[in-house]
């Protein structure tokens, strides 16, 4: 196997471990705490909400302390919107309200204290909104109306987990929580270990050494 090819394998790898490793470190400490037993379905569900993070963390292109490290200026008015609808509704508008659903659905499912709207959207606002800010270091637009229709997703989902609860016909069980801001906090450390752990110019530095 060439380096081309083993940077092909590691490098989602490392991308993938820059939200997990900061979320695993919080798990460690956590569990050292509690007393009761974890059930492995708790973990498999923090599992699949840190991957659905990690999915989102991925599509956005959040900055990174190298990008903030790389530019001269920090704030370039020329790529923050703060129009709302300024270039009208389209598809892009869409696939952001799609891309938090999951967001909305996945937080009252798993944690019973997200199970207020006002909880859930408000978490999505907060995800979506240090999104935005992140995106500033790494020459993104930071555009609200990405805000707005991500929190809009994030509301989508709820409204979801709400019917699916009524075809159910039962409230399902939260899973053991670590602390009751569990969500939130994976919410941050996802970010942040992206933000401070992720140096995709080494590994464009290795394949071209």
């Amino acid at each position: 196997m060439n380096l081309l090819s083993a940077l092909d394998i590691l490098f989602p790898i490392y991308r993938i471990g820059c939200v997990f490793l900061p979320c695993f470190i919080y798990q460690y400490f956590s569990l050292r705490k509690k007393q009761e037993k974890i059930f492995i379905s708790s973990m498999l569900w923090r599992f699949i909400f840190l991957f659905y993070l990690y999915l989102v963390i991925d599509v956005t292109g959040v900055g990174t302390l190298e990008d903030l490290l790389s530019y001269p200026e920090l704030i370039r008015p020329e790529e923050i919107n703060l129009v709302p609808f300024q270039s009208g509704v389209g598809l892009l508008n869409l696939l952001n309200i799609i891309m938090f659903t999951p967001l909305g659905f996945l937080l009252p499912l798993v944690w019973k204290q997200c199970r207020k709207p006002v909880v859930s959207v408000l978490l999505g606002f907060q995800f979506s909104l240090m999104i935005e800010l992140l995106q500033l270091f790494n020459r993104r637009t930071t555009d609200i109306d990405d805000l707005l229709m991500n929190t809009l997703g994030a509301f989508v989902g709820f409204l979801i987990w709400l019917l699916y609860r009524k075809l159910i016909n039962k409230t399902p069980k939260e899973i053991q929580s670590f602390s009751q801001r569990e969500p939130q906090i994976y919410l941050i450390l996802s970010l942040a270990g992206v933000f401070f752990l992720y140096h995709w110019r080494f590994f464009l530095e290795l394949a071209y050494f």
